[in-house]
């Protein structure tokens, strides 16, 4: 078996093959898209979890999964907070912490691409999770026109965008300590 034909790699393959029906939801009748995107979403926000437990527990670790796994993770979110931020599902407001990510996510693909050996953060795991948790919650939440469920949605945005501002400076120091030796 190659090394790329790894579970944990097919799935992570999945989730940036399934972006652009992703997108293609936000283009169709309203309520069908938003159901459809939510539900790709969330698939891709499954298949997250599992390849990393795939990986682990059957020790098929790659180093292409080391590399693909958490670009396909800033993909999905990057397209993801574009998208509802495109088609006006939070308010205008929280295009604050969706920036905030957004830039977060740059910033740590250049300073990994500089780095040596650079493994996720637990808190940069979480601020993932959030993330994901939050734009499930805003895109169902669009679906159902809950105003209110969406607002929780919104508020997680807010809070992820501190991890990600947190996680970063914990990565760009490790970063600095490395160019220093």
């Amino acid at each position: 078996m190659s090394k790329l034909s790894t579970i944990p790699n097919m799935l992570t393959m999945s989730r940036v093959f399934l972006l652009p029906f992703f997108a293609l939801g936000f283009f169709l009748e309203r309520k069908l898209g938003l159901l459809i995107s939510s539900i790709i979403f969330t698939f891709c926000c499954i298949t997250d979890y599992l390849d990393g437990y795939y990986a682990r527990t059957y020790s098929q670790t790659t180093k292409i999964g080391q590399i693909l796994d958490p670009l396909a993770d800033k993909i999905l979110i990057s397209i993801s907070l574009l998208f509802i931020t495109g088609f006006g599902l939070i308010d205008s407001i929280t295009i604050i912490p969706a920036s905030i990510i957004l830039c977060r996510e740059i910033i740590i693909s250049g300073v990994r691409e500089g780095a040596d050996n650079f493994s996720t953060s637990k808190l940069s795991k979480w601020k993932t999770a959030i993330q994901m948790l939050a734009i499930t919650i805003i895109l169902f939440a669009n679906f159902a026109e809950n105003d209110e469920f969406n607002i929780w949605g919104e508020v997680m945005l807010w809070g992820s965008s501190g991890m990600a501002i947190a996680s970063g400076m914990g990565y760009y120091k490790k970063y600095i300590s490395q160019c220093r030796k």
